[in-house]
């Protein structure tokens, strides 16, 4: 999965798969919209919504001249994505000593 994150000329941030690129295009796939919330205390958390919540569609077009930047995806919210609209697999945060295990 080729997931990014965009922001656009509006303003918003959206996390997507991004299934293709063309000179006046990038295809997306399943866009959902990241939004800042209010957590417990002063603690600020990151929200997803449907970008498009009332479309029947999963799949968009977005013109070139619309994207400002267009990123790589942190693991936490990669994760949370996953989990909404992915496969549900999360990647751990565990490392293993190959060298290690291996002589054992």
């Amino acid at each position: 999965m080729n997931l990014k994150l965009l922001r656009l000329k509006s303003g918003e941030d959206v996390i997507c798969e991004v299934l293709k690129e063309s000179a006046e295009y990038i295809f997306i796939k399943n866009p959902a919209m990241l939004m800042p919330m209010q957590g417990q205390g002063q603690h600020m958390q990151m929200g997803m919504a449907p970008w498009m919540p009332f479309s029947d569609q999963s799949e968009f077009e977005i013109p070139r001249d619309w994207l400002v930047v267009m990123s790589k995806v942190v693991k936490d919210i990669a994760n949370n994505y996953n989990q909404i609209f992915g496969s549900g697999i999360v990647v751990p945060d565990v490392k293993v000593d190959t060298k290690t295990l291996l002589k054992g």
